[in-house]
């Protein structure tokens, strides 16, 4: 009973022994296949880029670079020269034939001044943003240039400088011309640029605004933001949309461009710039203004800047073969933060071997980790050795031991058991041959 005891007491030694030896690793790479796919809300414009202002990261892409009408967001490059060639906005500028001369044939958008109103540039700033008139975008180049033609080519070479590369203005209103082209991605980087002008700015967020006095308005020409009129509005005679973080937005409609939108709303700690072209759901609806909405929210409930890797941090450890350094902490080399999902659509996939065998020299690729927005890879970096790992006799052993625990433990257990059932054996063949010695006397 005391030998089954005792070899019953070791076969529970060994097996913990055992358990101690052996590492548990988890595997943590995932099947970047079996990640679920975006599914956005369904959207009116063929053109649509979204970007974070801030950083630049594209969050949404559909032909950006592809050649659109941009229609009256057009009128963004001619505000902005406007803004920029001024030094003093309460300057009088006088409405004449020759800036209205064409704009009622071709039923251009009007803000409401005519000829021999004198309204500031300040007046004409808010009628070529607020209710996009034609006649002030054209009294605006005229003030800055002389005439549209010289102001044209000062846009054109505004657009170059600021890297639209693909954009090439023939007037300053966005009236349509076949030679008036842009594409979404070239109208994000005008519009992130006139976000960071504060008069633009200032103009871009009222929501109404009345001029200085002119002829055909004593009172001033009340006007009335053409893309605020329906945003975050109780009560309004239009169309309202919810957007809690918009900050600004101008837009455009021609027969040929449909509807336009380049716009910018904060979201999650995201700033971010969205251009929409050539959308339509039916008439007099303004389905680029809808497709902002459905965007601009969409990624406010889905998406937020954060960090989702810190440089330093402990990615991973793997196990070394045949060396003193019994395992590599691989690190996190940089820090990666941007918009991201902020739920289970957010993936971090470490990948790492079980083990490395020795040599390992500092430096040597270990590992990658790789950053999935749903089933779209957006960053991957490799995890490096951040030390050398010779090849050592006693690595050689602690590595034979490791990798040969059972074995030895079960030789071992099996040698502890002989000796002891040997052991016991000598005692009883002792016992029994005092028993007869007894017996003989």
């Amino acid at each position: 009973m005391k030998l089954t005891r005792q070899i019953s007491n070791l076969f529970l030694t060994a097996a913990l022994l055992f358990s101690g030896c052996i590492s548990r690793t988890s595997d943590n790479s995932q099947d970047a296949e079996s990640f679920a796919a975006r599914q956005l809300p369904e959207l009116y414009s063929e053109f649509v880029y979204l970007e974070d202002a801030d950083t630049g990261q594209i969050l949404l892409d559909i032909n950006s670079e592809a050649s659109v009408y941009p229609a009256s967001i057009t009128k963004m490059m001619t505000a902005l020269l406007a803004v920029e060639n001024s030094t003093d906005l309460s300057e009088v500028w006088p409405i004449t034939d020759e800036i209205m001369a064409g704009l009622i044939e071709a039923s251009a958008n009007r803000a409401g001044f005519t000829t021999g109103d004198e309204p500031t540039v300040e007046d004409l700033l808010y009628g070529t943003l607020l209710p996009s008139g034609a006649e002030c975008a054209r009294a605006l180049a005229f003030y800055v240039s002389g005439s549209e033609e010289e102001f044209v080519n000062l846009m054109n070479q505004k657009a170059q400088m600021l890297g639209m590369t693909n954009t090439h203005f023939a007037n300053c209103s966005g009236l349509h011309d076949d030679s008036l082209y842009s594409t979404c991605r070239d109208m994000a980087i005008l519009m992130s640029y006139c976000m960071k002008n504060q008069e633009m700015v200032r103009v871009m967020t009222a929501l109404t605004y009345t001029s200085s006095p002119v002829k055909t308005y004593p009172q001033g020409l009340d006007m009335q933001n053409g893309v605020l009129q329906y945003i975050n509005q109780t009560d309004t005679k239009y169309q309202n949309f919810d957007i809690p973080g918009f900050v600004c937005g101008k837009s455009g409609y021609t027969l040929e461009a449909l509807y336009t939108l380049a716009s910018s709303a904060s979201e999650g700690g995201m700033n971010l710039v969205l251009v929409n072209c050539h959308g339509y759901r039916e008439a007099h609806y303004p389905a680029s203004i809808a497709d902002a909405a459905s965007l601009y929210n969409w990624f406010g409930e889905h998406y937020a800047k954060q960090t989702v890797l810190t440089a330093g941090d402990l990615a991973a450890e793997v196990r070394v073969r045949n060396s003193s350094v019994s395992s590599l902490k691989l690190i996190f080399p940089e820090t990666v933060t941007g918009d991201f999902p902020n739920d289970e659509n957010l993936h971090v996939v470490i990948q790492t071997p079980e083990y490395v065998n020795a040599a390992v020299t500092k430096g040597d690729i270990i590992g990658t980790v790789s950053v999935y927005d749903y089933d779209q890879l957006v960053y991957t970096v490799s995890l490096t050795s951040d030390v050398s790992c010779p090849v050592t006799s006693w690595g050689k052993i602690t590595t034979f031991i490791y990798e040969h625990a059972l074995w030895i433990s079960v030789t071992g257990l099996s040698l502890i058991v002989l000796i002891i059932f040997l052991g016991n054996y000598q005692k009883l063949f002792r016992k029994r041959k005092k028993k007869r010695r007894r017996k003989n006397k």
